[in-house]
């Protein structure tokens, strides 16, 4: 997943899980484990780790975790 195929379903799932409509989509050098490290303003779309989320406003952290693990 890469590009504008994890922003589509990066928005897929962001509109399934709740996500507010005003996003912030970023790029940063940073990997997987940030967001798994417990810095919850990161969020991962590619296993690449430099497709990423900078999230305005609040998730249910439970689902957002599972949307996650589904994404791969």
């Amino acid at each position: 997943m890469g590009g504008t195929d994890s922003l589509a379903q990066a928005e897929s799932f962001l509109a399934a899980y709740g996500g507010p409509p005003n996003m912030l989509w970023e790029s940063f050098p940073v990997s997987w484990r940030h967001y798994r490290a417990g810095n919850p303003n990161l969020i991962l779309l590619d296993g690449a780790g430099v497709t990423q989320v900078e999230r305005v406003g609040q998730f249910n952290a439970g689902r957002l975790q599972d949307a996650l693990d589904s994404l791969g």
